[in-house]
C-alpha cells in the first residue's frame, strides 16, 4: 500500500514540473534529487567504512548541477574538484590511505550523483525536452517492469550472481523488449517526430546503459550490505533505488541525440 500511495504522490507532481513547470523549476526539483542521492550515497560509504569527506562532496554536488544549469564552467569544476578535495585530505591528519580512500570516494559520488542526474537538466533545455524524458521514463519503466517479471517467469541464467543474485539473464533480454516497447509507445504516443529507426535504436542502447546502472548500484549496495541506499520513498526505498538505472540512460541518451540524432535528417 506504501509502495502504490507513493506512486500516486510522487508521478504527477513529476510529470507536472516537467511538463508545464519552468527550466529553473526543474532544475530545483533535480537539485533535490541530487542532494537527496549525496545523502544516500554517503550513507553506504559510511556502512562501508569509508565515510568520505560528506559536507565537501554535497557542496561539490550543488556546484556541479549549477554547472549544468547554466550549461558552462565545466573545465573549471573539474579542475578545481580534485585540487579542493585533496588540499582538504591534507588537512585531515597522518592516515595517507584513509585520506586518499575518501578523497577518491567522494570524487566518485559526486560524478556519479550529482553528473548523472545533472544531465536531465540539459535533456529537458532542449527542443521536445519534455517528450524525451517522457521517452526516458517510458523506455526505463517498461525495462524495469518486463525484466521482473520476465525474470519471474522464466528466470533461470543467473546474470551478476555476486551483485543481484536476483537478476537473469532472460529478465534482462526481456528487459530490453519491454524498453523498446517503451520507446514505441512514446514515438506513436506523443513524440511523433522521432525517427523509427532512432527510436529503436535509442531505446534499446538507453535499456542496455539502464541495466548496467541498475547493477552498478547494486553493486554499491551489496559492499554496503544494506537492501535499499535509502528509506525517502516510502515502499520505494531511496531516490538511487529509483532512479539506478534514469541516471545511466540520462546520459546515454544526451550524447546519442547531440551526437548522432540532431544533425542528422529525421
Amino acid at each position: 500500500m506504501k509502495r502504490i500511495l507513493s506512486a500516486l504522490v510522487l508521478i504527477p507532481i513529476v510529470l507536472g514540473i516537467v511538463q508545464y513547470g519552468s527550466l529553473e523549476l526543474f532544475s530545483i526539483l533535480v537539485l533535490g534529487a541530487v542532494v537527496a542521492g549525496w545523502f544516500e550515497y554517503s550513507r553506504m560509504l559510511g556502512a562501508m567504512g569509508t565515510p568520505g569527506f560528506h559536507k565537501l562532496g554535497l557542496a561539490l554536488c550543488v556546484l556541479l548541477t549549477l554547472c549544468f544549469y547554466i550549461n558552462g564552467f565545466y573545465l573549471i569544476w573539474l579542475a578545481a574538484a580534485p585540487l579542493v578535495l585533496l588540499l582538504h585530505a591534507l588537512t585531515q591528519g597522518p592516515i595517507l590511505k584513509h585520506n586518499l580512500d575518501q578523497t577518491g570516494y567522494t570524487f566518485l559520488g559526486v560524478g556519479y550523483v550529482a553528473g548523472l542526474m545533472s544531465f536531465f537538466i540539459l535533456i529537458r533545455a532542449l527542443e521536445p525536452g519534455h517528450f524525451m524524458i517522457y521517452f526516458l521514463f517510458l523506455v526505463i519503466w517498461g525495462s524495469d517492469s518486463a525484466a521482473y517479471y520476465v525474470g519471474r517467469s522464466i528466470g533461470k541464467t543467473r546474470l551478476a550472481p555476486e551483485i543481484s543474485p536476483g537478476k537473469t539473464v532472460e529478465g534482462s533480454l526481456g528487459g530490453l523488449l519491454g524498453g523498446v516497447l517503451g520507446g514505441l509507445i512514446a514515438k506513436y504516443g506523443f513524440w511523433h517526430e522521432l525517427a523509427l529507426n532512432h527510436c529503436l535504436i535509442m531505446a534499446l542502447f538507453c535499456g542496455i546503459i539502464g541495466q548496467f546502472g541498475d547493477l552498478v548500484e547494486s553493486m554499491f549496495k551489496r559492499a554496503a550490505g544494506v537492501k535499499d541506499s535509502g528509506t525517502l520513498i516510502p515502499g520505494h526505498g531511496g531516490v538511487l533505488d529509483r532512479l539506478d538505472s534514469l541516471m545511466f540512460a540520462g546520459p546515454a541518451f544526451y550524447c546519442y541525440e547531440i551526437l548522432i540524432r540532431s544533425p542528422l535528417p529525421v
